[in-house]
């Protein structure tokens, strides 16, 4: 996995990267974060667990102008829903994709796009992403990803698949091991149509891409 991770190299140069949430394992890095849209924009936290840091901080430094869904396979404490409808969120419980799906959310969100998305599912990402990033559009995505080297590869490729939708092609801008977990690694990403708008650089893909 070290071996591995240290050959991931970065597909964008983002000068403006931002750690939101834990400085420690729970902690994304976002491209210029104040670049949001500020029109009904929405916000994707994926993984909560009785934790929501990433969730204000992103609510704070955005500007509080999205609307925030957050998901977990449990229901959230009731401290925890109260904070989280101050922030402006939305909260949903189940396993994603077993239970509930991200589309699922966004269709009864009545929300048509995202602009960040995270997802730390504990291995449901190698299901639950590719059916949404389908039919959606996103923007940024933070993603800890579980599982063997060629798992990881696999779910890159995924995320770089050249599309004539303009939904896929993303590319990393940031790659973070995660110290606690041997098998597990922090990749962030943007999609190519939406680095203008974050004032992100493309450089050589490495992600060998697969076409649809």
């Amino acid at each position: 996995h070290k071996r591995f991770f240290g050959k991931v190299k970065l597909e964008a140069f983002c000068a403006i990267k931002e750690r939101i949430g834990d400085i420690d394992d729970g902690g994304k890095y976002v491209c210029n974060p104040r670049a949001v849209r500020k029109d009904n924009c929405t916000l994707i936290s994926l993984g909560l667990n009785n934790a929501i840091s990433y969730d204000q901080h992103i609510q704070n430094v955005t500007g509080g102008h999205c609307r925030i869904l957050g998901a977990d396979k449990d229901p959230q404490n009731i401290t925890i829903q109260e904070d989280y409808e101050k922030i402006n969120g939305q909260l949903f419980v189940g396993m994603i994709p077993n239970e509930i799906s991200i589309s699922s959310m966004l269709k009864k969100a009545e929300r048509r796009e995202v602009e960040l998305l995270k997802i730390d599912i504990e291995g449901g990402e190698h299901e639950g992403l590719e059916p949404f990033i389908r039919e959606y559009r996103v923007c940024q995505i933070f993603i800890e990803v579980h599982g063997t080297p060629s798992e990881h590869l696999k779910m890159l490729q995924t995320m770089a698949k050249k599309s004539n939708i303009s939904r896929y092609n993303f590319r990393i801008f940031n790659v973070d091991p995660n110290p606690y977990c041997v098998n597990c690694c922090e990749y962030s990403l943007i999609q190519d149509s939406c680095m203008d708008q974050y004032g992100v650089y493309p450089l050589v893909p490495i992600v060998p891409k697969v076409e649809f």
